[in-house]
Protein backbone atom coordinates (compact mmCIF):
# COMPACT_ATOMS: atom_id res chain seq x y z
CA UNK A 1 0.00 0.00 0.00
CA UNK A 2 1.37 3.34 -1.03
CA UNK A 3 2.30 5.78 1.70
CA UNK A 4 0.05 8.82 2.28
CA UNK A 5 1.66 12.11 1.16
CA UNK A 6 0.11 14.99 3.09
CA UNK A 7 1.88 17.73 1.09
CA UNK A 8 0.54 16.35 -2.19
CA UNK A 9 -2.95 16.20 -0.73
CA UNK A 10 -2.92 19.86 0.35
CA UNK A 11 -1.43 20.91 -3.01
CA UNK A 12 -4.31 19.28 -4.86
CA UNK A 13 -6.79 20.94 -2.53
CA UNK A 14 -5.28 24.37 -3.25
CA UNK A 15 -5.49 23.77 -6.99
CA UNK A 16 -9.13 22.72 -6.74
CA UNK A 17 -9.89 25.85 -4.74
CA UNK A 18 -8.21 28.05 -7.33
CA UNK A 19 -10.14 26.43 -10.17
CA UNK A 20 -13.44 27.20 -8.52
CA UNK A 21 -12.76 30.99 -8.98
CA UNK A 22 -15.40 32.38 -6.59
CA UNK A 23 -17.19 35.55 -7.69
CA UNK A 24 -16.60 37.45 -4.50
CA UNK A 25 -18.56 38.20 -1.35
CA UNK A 26 -21.25 40.17 -3.18
CA UNK A 27 -21.93 37.33 -5.65
CA UNK A 28 -22.59 34.64 -3.06
CA UNK A 29 -25.94 32.95 -2.83
CA UNK A 30 -28.74 34.11 -0.62
CA UNK A 31 -28.07 31.41 1.98
CA UNK A 32 -24.40 32.39 2.19
CA UNK A 33 -25.34 36.08 2.60
CA UNK A 34 -27.66 35.17 5.41
CA UNK A 35 -25.06 33.04 7.12
CA UNK A 36 -26.27 29.62 5.91
CA UNK A 37 -24.45 26.98 3.91
CA UNK A 38 -24.22 26.85 0.12
CA UNK A 39 -27.27 25.47 -1.68
CA UNK A 40 -27.26 22.40 -3.89
CA UNK A 41 -26.89 22.87 -7.67
CA UNK A 42 -30.12 22.76 -9.70
CA UNK A 43 -30.28 21.21 -13.16
CA UNK A 44 -32.73 22.76 -15.67
CA UNK A 45 -33.54 21.86 -19.28
CA UNK A 46 -34.70 24.56 -21.69
CA UNK A 47 -36.97 24.21 -24.76
CA UNK A 48 -34.06 23.38 -27.07
CA UNK A 49 -32.90 20.50 -24.86
CA UNK A 50 -29.82 22.26 -23.45
CA UNK A 51 -28.98 21.37 -19.85
CA UNK A 52 -27.96 24.08 -17.42
CA UNK A 53 -26.52 23.41 -13.99
CA UNK A 54 -27.16 26.42 -11.74
CA UNK A 55 -24.82 26.69 -8.73
CA UNK A 56 -26.88 29.50 -7.12
CA UNK A 57 -24.70 32.44 -6.20
CA UNK A 58 -21.70 30.83 -7.93
CA UNK A 59 -23.48 30.62 -11.30
CA UNK A 60 -21.70 32.80 -13.88
CA UNK A 61 -25.07 33.84 -15.39
CA UNK A 62 -26.39 35.46 -12.20
CA UNK A 63 -27.34 39.18 -12.66
CA UNK A 64 -28.77 41.82 -10.34
CA UNK A 65 -32.18 43.18 -11.43
CA UNK A 66 -33.66 46.60 -10.56
CA UNK A 67 -35.44 45.15 -7.50
CA UNK A 68 -32.11 44.06 -5.93
CA UNK A 69 -32.66 40.35 -6.64
CA UNK A 70 -29.92 38.04 -7.92
CA UNK A 71 -31.50 36.13 -10.81
CA UNK A 72 -30.02 33.40 -12.97
CA UNK A 73 -30.14 34.58 -16.56
CA UNK A 74 -30.61 31.08 -17.98
CA UNK A 75 -33.05 29.39 -15.63
CA UNK A 76 -34.73 32.53 -14.23
CA UNK A 77 -34.28 31.39 -10.60
CA UNK A 78 -33.95 33.96 -7.84
CA UNK A 79 -30.84 32.80 -6.02
CA UNK A 80 -30.50 35.62 -3.52
CA UNK A 81 -31.26 39.18 -2.44
CA UNK A 82 -28.98 42.19 -2.35
CA UNK A 83 -29.38 44.11 0.88
CA UNK A 84 -26.61 46.62 0.28
CA UNK A 85 -27.69 50.18 -0.58
CA UNK A 86 -25.91 52.74 -2.72
CA UNK A 87 -23.95 55.36 -0.88
CA UNK A 88 -26.34 58.29 -0.86
CA UNK A 89 -25.42 61.27 1.38
CA UNK A 90 -29.11 62.08 1.90
CA UNK A 91 -30.01 58.56 3.05
CA UNK A 92 -30.87 58.43 6.76
CA UNK A 93 -30.86 54.66 7.02
CA UNK A 94 -34.57 54.21 6.41
CA UNK A 95 -35.76 52.53 3.22
CA UNK A 96 -38.34 54.82 1.59
CA UNK A 97 -38.48 53.28 -1.88
CA UNK A 98 -41.35 51.14 -3.07
CA UNK A 99 -41.91 48.90 -6.07
CA UNK A 100 -45.66 49.36 -5.83
CA UNK A 101 -46.84 51.45 -8.84
CA UNK A 102 -49.86 52.71 -6.87
CA UNK A 103 -47.53 54.59 -4.51
CA UNK A 104 -46.21 56.76 -7.33
CA UNK A 105 -49.59 57.22 -9.07
CA UNK A 106 -51.84 60.28 -8.85
CA UNK A 107 -51.25 63.99 -9.37
CA UNK A 108 -47.53 64.80 -9.73
CA UNK A 109 -45.80 67.42 -7.62
CA UNK A 110 -46.74 70.87 -8.91
CA UNK A 111 -49.89 69.66 -10.67
CA UNK A 112 -50.53 68.60 -14.22
CA UNK A 113 -49.08 70.82 -16.93
CA UNK A 114 -51.57 72.08 -19.46
CA UNK A 115 -51.01 70.72 -22.93
CA UNK A 116 -50.55 73.34 -25.58
CA UNK A 117 -53.42 73.81 -28.03
CA UNK A 118 -51.70 73.15 -31.34
CA UNK A 119 -54.65 74.36 -33.40
CA UNK A 120 -54.76 77.72 -31.57
CA UNK A 121 -50.97 78.04 -31.95
CA UNK A 122 -51.25 77.38 -35.68
CA UNK A 123 -53.98 80.00 -36.07
CA UNK A 124 -51.92 82.56 -34.12
CA UNK A 125 -48.83 81.84 -36.23
CA UNK A 126 -50.86 82.16 -39.44
CA UNK A 127 -52.23 85.54 -38.35
CA UNK A 128 -48.89 86.90 -37.18
CA UNK A 129 -47.31 85.87 -40.49
CA UNK A 130 -49.41 88.48 -42.30
CA UNK A 131 -48.03 91.23 -40.06
CA UNK A 132 -44.38 90.41 -40.85
CA UNK A 133 -42.81 92.59 -43.52
CA UNK A 134 -39.68 92.09 -45.58
CA UNK A 135 -37.84 94.72 -43.56
CA UNK A 136 -38.29 92.69 -40.37
CA UNK A 137 -36.99 89.43 -41.78
CA UNK A 138 -34.14 90.99 -43.77
CA UNK A 139 -30.69 90.33 -42.29
CA UNK A 140 -29.49 93.21 -40.20
CA UNK A 141 -25.97 94.58 -40.74
CA UNK A 142 -23.44 93.41 -38.25
CA UNK A 143 -22.74 95.88 -35.46
CA UNK A 144 -19.39 94.40 -34.48
CA UNK A 145 -16.68 96.99 -34.15
CA UNK A 146 -13.65 96.92 -36.35
CA UNK A 147 -10.35 95.82 -34.90
CA UNK A 148 -9.05 99.37 -34.59
CA UNK A 149 -12.30 101.01 -33.53
CA UNK A 150 -12.84 101.89 -29.92
CA UNK A 151 -15.81 100.65 -27.97
CA UNK A 152 -18.70 103.07 -27.61
CA UNK A 153 -18.83 104.79 -24.27
CA UNK A 154 -21.85 104.01 -22.15
CA UNK A 155 -23.53 106.69 -20.09
CA UNK A 156 -23.49 110.45 -20.36
CA UNK A 157 -20.91 112.13 -22.60
CA UNK A 158 -18.50 114.80 -21.44
CA UNK A 159 -18.96 118.40 -22.52
CA UNK A 160 -16.18 118.14 -25.10
CA UNK A 161 -17.35 114.80 -26.59
CA UNK A 162 -19.72 114.16 -29.44
CA UNK A 163 -21.76 111.06 -30.12
CA UNK A 164 -20.09 108.67 -32.55
CA UNK A 165 -23.35 107.85 -34.31
CA UNK A 166 -26.96 108.96 -33.83
CA UNK A 167 -29.16 106.82 -31.66
CA UNK A 168 -31.15 104.25 -33.58
CA UNK A 169 -34.91 104.75 -33.38
CA UNK A 170 -36.90 102.03 -31.72
CA UNK A 171 -38.42 99.50 -34.05
CA UNK A 172 -42.18 99.15 -33.61
CA UNK A 173 -43.07 96.11 -31.61
CA UNK A 174 -44.94 93.51 -33.62
CA UNK A 175 -46.48 91.74 -30.63
CA UNK A 176 -49.35 94.23 -30.33
CA UNK A 177 -52.64 92.93 -31.59
CA UNK A 178 -53.59 94.19 -35.01
CA UNK A 179 -56.69 92.02 -35.43
CA UNK A 180 -59.24 91.80 -32.63
CA UNK A 181 -61.44 88.73 -32.64
CA UNK A 182 -64.77 88.48 -30.90
CA UNK A 183 -63.37 86.11 -28.29
CA UNK A 184 -60.51 88.47 -27.47
CA UNK A 185 -62.89 91.42 -27.00
CA UNK A 186 -65.20 89.28 -24.84
CA UNK A 187 -62.27 88.24 -22.60
CA UNK A 188 -61.21 91.86 -22.16
CA UNK A 189 -64.79 92.86 -21.31
CA UNK A 190 -64.94 90.07 -18.72
CA UNK A 191 -61.66 91.27 -17.20
CA UNK A 192 -63.02 94.83 -17.12
CA UNK A 193 -66.13 93.56 -15.27
CA UNK A 194 -63.82 92.00 -12.68
CA UNK A 195 -61.97 95.28 -12.14
CA UNK A 196 -65.26 97.20 -11.83
CA UNK A 197 -66.63 94.72 -9.31
CA UNK A 198 -63.49 94.94 -7.15
CA UNK A 199 -63.17 98.74 -7.21
CA UNK A 200 -66.78 99.86 -6.81
CA UNK A 201 -67.71 99.82 -3.13
CA UNK A 202 -71.49 99.96 -2.75
CA UNK A 203 -72.64 100.03 0.84
CA UNK A 204 -75.48 97.69 1.73
CA UNK A 205 -78.75 99.35 2.82
CA UNK A 206 -79.23 99.86 6.52
CA UNK A 207 -81.16 97.12 8.28
CA UNK A 208 -84.80 97.75 9.00
CA UNK A 209 -85.70 99.17 12.37
CA UNK A 210 -86.81 96.68 14.99
CA UNK A 211 -89.30 99.21 16.43
CA UNK A 212 -92.93 98.15 16.32
CA UNK A 213 -94.97 99.78 13.54
CA UNK A 214 -97.01 102.80 14.58
CA UNK A 215 -100.79 102.65 14.66
CA UNK A 216 -102.15 105.49 12.47
CA UNK A 217 -105.27 105.74 14.66
CA UNK A 218 -103.14 106.94 17.58
CA UNK A 219 -102.23 110.01 15.51
CA UNK A 220 -105.90 111.11 15.41
CA UNK A 221 -106.97 113.26 18.35
CA UNK A 222 -110.66 112.44 17.87
CA UNK A 223 -109.80 108.75 18.38
CA UNK A 224 -107.46 109.12 21.36
CA UNK A 225 -109.50 111.66 23.38
CA UNK A 226 -112.63 109.43 23.84
CA UNK A 227 -110.41 106.53 24.84
CA UNK A 228 -108.71 108.65 27.52
CA UNK A 229 -112.04 109.96 28.87
CA UNK A 230 -113.56 106.48 28.92
CA UNK A 231 -110.54 105.15 30.87
CA UNK A 232 -110.84 108.02 33.38
CA UNK A 233 -114.56 107.43 33.94
CA UNK A 234 -113.95 103.70 34.47
CA UNK A 235 -111.27 104.44 37.08
CA UNK A 236 -113.66 106.80 38.89
CA UNK A 237 -116.42 104.18 38.86
CA UNK A 238 -114.07 101.65 40.45
CA UNK A 239 -113.10 104.12 43.16
CA UNK A 240 -109.48 104.42 42.07
CA UNK A 241 -109.74 108.15 41.28
CA UNK A 242 -111.99 111.03 42.26
CA UNK A 243 -114.09 112.87 39.72
CA UNK A 244 -113.03 116.55 39.56
CA UNK A 245 -112.44 119.20 36.92
CA UNK A 246 -108.65 119.46 37.38
CA UNK A 247 -108.04 115.74 36.77
CA UNK A 248 -110.29 115.85 33.70
CA UNK A 249 -108.26 118.74 32.30
CA UNK A 250 -105.02 116.83 32.88
CA UNK A 251 -106.41 113.80 31.03
CA UNK A 252 -107.23 115.93 27.99
CA UNK A 253 -103.76 117.56 28.07
CA UNK A 254 -102.02 114.17 28.24
CA UNK A 255 -104.12 112.94 25.33
CA UNK A 256 -103.01 115.91 23.23
CA UNK A 257 -99.32 115.31 24.13
CA UNK A 258 -99.61 111.62 23.27
CA UNK A 259 -101.05 112.38 19.83
CA UNK A 260 -98.34 114.98 19.21
CA UNK A 261 -95.59 112.44 20.12
CA UNK A 262 -97.09 109.80 17.81
CA UNK A 263 -97.19 112.28 14.95
CA UNK A 264 -93.51 113.18 15.57
CA UNK A 265 -92.48 109.52 15.47
CA UNK A 266 -94.39 109.03 12.22
CA UNK A 267 -92.68 112.05 10.65
CA UNK A 268 -89.28 110.72 11.74
CA UNK A 269 -89.99 107.34 10.14
CA UNK A 270 -91.03 109.02 6.90
CA UNK A 271 -87.83 111.06 6.85
CA UNK A 272 -85.67 107.97 7.45
CA UNK A 273 -87.47 106.09 4.69
CA UNK A 274 -86.98 108.99 2.28
CA UNK A 275 -83.26 109.18 3.11
CA UNK A 276 -82.83 105.43 2.57
CA UNK A 277 -84.71 105.69 -0.73
CA UNK A 278 -82.37 108.47 -1.89
CA UNK A 279 -79.33 106.39 -0.98
CA UNK A 280 -80.66 103.37 -2.84
CA UNK A 281 -81.42 105.53 -5.84
CA UNK A 282 -77.93 107.05 -5.76
CA UNK A 283 -76.29 103.62 -5.64
CA UNK A 284 -78.58 102.24 -8.32
CA UNK A 285 -76.20 103.49 -10.98
CA UNK A 286 -73.43 101.20 -9.68
CA UNK A 287 -75.74 98.30 -9.01
CA UNK A 288 -77.24 98.41 -12.50
CA UNK A 289 -75.85 95.76 -14.83
CA UNK A 290 -76.49 97.98 -17.85
CA UNK A 291 -74.25 100.72 -16.47
CA UNK A 292 -71.49 98.22 -15.72
CA UNK A 293 -71.71 96.81 -19.24
CA UNK A 294 -71.38 100.31 -20.69
CA UNK A 295 -68.35 100.95 -18.48
CA UNK A 296 -66.71 97.69 -19.58
CA UNK A 297 -67.34 98.49 -23.27
CA UNK A 298 -65.89 101.98 -22.80
CA UNK A 299 -62.73 100.56 -21.21
CA UNK A 300 -62.26 97.99 -24.00
CA UNK A 301 -62.75 100.64 -26.71
CA UNK A 302 -60.18 102.96 -25.13
CA UNK A 303 -57.74 100.03 -24.74
CA UNK A 304 -58.07 99.14 -28.42
CA UNK A 305 -57.49 102.76 -29.38
CA UNK A 306 -54.46 103.05 -27.08
CA UNK A 307 -52.90 99.92 -28.62
CA UNK A 308 -52.83 101.68 -31.98
CA UNK A 309 -50.97 104.76 -30.69
CA UNK A 310 -47.25 105.30 -31.04
CA UNK A 311 -46.62 105.06 -27.31
CA UNK A 312 -47.98 101.53 -27.04
CA UNK A 313 -46.26 100.38 -30.22
CA UNK A 314 -42.80 101.60 -29.15
CA UNK A 315 -42.99 100.98 -25.39
CA UNK A 316 -41.17 98.13 -23.73
CA UNK A 317 -42.92 94.81 -23.55
CA UNK A 318 -44.88 94.44 -20.33
CA UNK A 319 -44.75 98.13 -19.38
CA UNK A 320 -48.51 98.55 -19.98
CA UNK A 321 -51.15 96.04 -18.90
CA UNK A 322 -54.92 95.98 -19.08
CA UNK A 323 -55.87 95.89 -15.40
CA UNK A 324 -54.03 99.11 -14.39
CA UNK A 325 -55.40 100.68 -17.58
CA UNK A 326 -58.96 99.77 -16.58
CA UNK A 327 -58.42 101.07 -13.03
CA UNK A 328 -57.07 104.34 -14.48
CA UNK A 329 -60.20 104.75 -16.63
CA UNK A 330 -62.43 104.26 -13.57
CA UNK A 331 -60.51 106.85 -11.55
CA UNK A 332 -60.70 109.22 -14.55
CA UNK A 333 -64.45 109.41 -13.88
CA UNK A 334 -63.67 111.98 -11.17
CA UNK A 335 -62.42 114.70 -13.56
CA UNK A 336 -63.07 113.26 -17.00
CA UNK A 337 -60.71 112.63 -19.93
CA UNK A 338 -60.62 114.89 -22.99
CA UNK A 339 -58.80 114.66 -26.31
CA UNK A 340 -56.74 117.39 -27.91
CA UNK A 341 -59.71 118.57 -30.01
CA UNK A 342 -61.94 118.85 -26.92
CA UNK A 343 -63.80 115.57 -27.40
CA UNK A 344 -64.80 113.99 -24.07
CA UNK A 345 -63.57 110.39 -24.11
CA UNK A 346 -64.38 109.65 -20.44
CA UNK A 347 -67.14 111.74 -18.83
CA UNK A 348 -66.89 113.10 -15.31
CA UNK A 349 -69.49 111.20 -13.29
CA UNK A 350 -69.48 111.96 -9.59
CA UNK A 351 -72.33 109.48 -9.05
CA UNK A 352 -69.92 106.66 -9.93
CA UNK A 353 -66.63 108.18 -8.75
CA UNK A 354 -67.82 108.56 -5.15
CA UNK A 355 -68.09 104.77 -4.86
CA UNK A 356 -64.39 104.26 -5.66
CA UNK A 357 -62.15 103.52 -2.65
CA UNK A 358 -60.32 106.52 -1.29
CA UNK A 359 -56.88 106.61 0.27
CA UNK A 360 -56.77 104.61 3.52
CA UNK A 361 -60.44 103.75 3.21
CA UNK A 362 -61.65 101.43 5.96
CA UNK A 363 -64.20 99.76 3.69
CA UNK A 364 -61.64 98.91 0.99
CA UNK A 365 -60.48 95.36 0.35
CA UNK A 366 -57.00 94.02 -0.43
CA UNK A 367 -57.82 93.59 -4.14
CA UNK A 368 -59.26 97.13 -4.30
CA UNK A 369 -56.15 98.58 -2.67
CA UNK A 370 -53.91 96.81 -5.17
CA UNK A 371 -55.93 98.13 -8.11
CA UNK A 372 -56.01 101.58 -6.55
CA UNK A 373 -52.21 101.66 -6.25
CA UNK A 374 -51.83 100.61 -9.89
CA UNK A 375 -54.41 103.09 -11.21
CA UNK A 376 -51.79 105.86 -11.34
CA UNK A 377 -49.76 103.78 -13.77
CA UNK A 378 -52.87 103.27 -15.88
CA UNK A 379 -53.63 107.00 -15.98
CA UNK A 380 -50.05 107.68 -17.08
CA UNK A 381 -50.42 105.13 -19.88
CA UNK A 382 -53.64 106.80 -21.05
CA UNK A 383 -52.14 110.29 -21.06
CA UNK A 384 -48.96 109.20 -22.83
CA UNK A 385 -50.86 107.26 -25.47
CA UNK A 386 -53.10 110.26 -26.21
CA UNK A 387 -50.10 112.59 -26.34
CA UNK A 388 -48.28 110.29 -28.78
CA UNK A 389 -51.06 110.70 -31.37
CA UNK A 390 -49.63 114.14 -32.20
CA UNK A 391 -46.37 112.45 -33.27
CA UNK A 392 -48.17 110.22 -35.80
CA UNK A 393 -49.13 111.09 -39.36
CA UNK A 394 -52.84 111.58 -40.14
CA UNK A 395 -52.93 108.25 -41.94
CA UNK A 396 -51.38 106.41 -38.98
CA UNK A 397 -53.60 108.18 -36.44
CA UNK A 398 -56.89 107.62 -38.31
CA UNK A 399 -57.70 104.14 -36.84
CA UNK A 400 -56.93 105.27 -33.29
CA UNK A 401 -58.97 108.47 -33.65
CA UNK A 402 -61.91 106.54 -35.05
CA UNK A 403 -61.92 104.25 -32.01
CA UNK A 404 -61.57 107.25 -29.68
CA UNK A 405 -64.59 108.95 -31.23
CA UNK A 406 -66.55 105.70 -30.83
CA UNK A 407 -65.53 105.65 -27.18
CA UNK A 408 -66.68 109.27 -26.83
CA UNK A 409 -70.15 108.29 -28.07
CA UNK A 410 -70.21 105.43 -25.58
CA UNK A 411 -69.22 107.85 -22.81
CA UNK A 412 -72.05 110.22 -23.73
CA UNK A 413 -74.55 107.36 -23.60
CA UNK A 414 -73.11 106.32 -20.22
CA UNK A 415 -73.59 109.85 -18.86
CA UNK A 416 -77.20 109.86 -20.00
CA UNK A 417 -77.85 106.46 -18.45
CA UNK A 418 -76.32 107.43 -15.09
CA UNK A 419 -78.22 110.75 -14.95
CA UNK A 420 -81.43 108.89 -15.72
CA UNK A 421 -80.89 106.46 -12.83
CA UNK A 422 -79.73 109.05 -10.28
Amino acid sequence: MASFDADEFFRQADEARREEAPLGPDDASGDEREGGCAEEPVITVDDTGDIHVCFGGRCPHVVLDRENNWVCGVSGRVVGNEYAREQDPSWTGRCTGSANPDDSAGTPVGGWSKRRDMYAASVAAFRSAHAVSDAEVAPQPSRQLASGAAAAKRGALCVDETAAEPAQPKRPRASRRDSWSRDAIAKLAQEAHGVIGKLFIVHAPAPASKRAPLDPRLQNLDFVRPLALRSYVRACGEGKQSLDLDTLTDVLIHANEFVRAQRALAAQELQEAATAARKRKASKACLSGQVRNLLAQLIVSLWRAACLTKHFQTAKKGSDSFRPFAAGILYSLKRGLYLADGTCAVPALDQLAKHLPALRSASSTAAAKQLQSSSHRGICSIQRSLASIAEMTPEEARPAMQLLHDAARQGAFLREMVSRNS
